[in-house]
């Protein structure tokens, strides 16, 4: 991969981090407002909207953690090899996923293990 690649795609990490640390700062905001309290439906949808809220949390900072990861790989030069294979991953699924850490195979390999 050239460095000018990586560099955008760097740049891309970045502002996918970004972008998501402002929806999870945002989600907090709103989390603030439901404490509020109300009637028992209110409380209900409350309690089911914080569960919402809880759970694509646990996404984001697991996205969060991946973009972490590819960034490091990207200053230590090792981006763009698949972490199990070790063969080089495509330039589009890098630009489709730059956080991805397996090439296409591997990557439906894992999934097809998980089901």
């Amino acid at each position: 991969m050239s460095k000018k690649s990586a560099l955008n795609l760097k740049k891309v990490l970045t502002q996918k981090k970004a972008t998501i640390i402002n929806k999870i700062n945002s989600n907090k905001l709103t989390e603030h407002e439901l404490e509020k309290g109300g009637d028992e439906i209110d409380n209900a949808t409350q309690s089911t909207e914080r569960e919402l809220q809880f759970e694509l949390s646990g996404l984001d900072t697991r996205m969060i953690q991946d973009i972490d990861n590819a960034l490091a790989k990207i200053e230590k030069g090792t981006f763009g090899f698949c972490e199990c294979c070790g063969k080089e991953i495509p330039q589009a699924r890098l630009e489709a996923i730059p956080w991805g850490r397996y090439c296409v195979q591997c990557q439906e390999e894992a999934e097809r293990n998980t089901k």
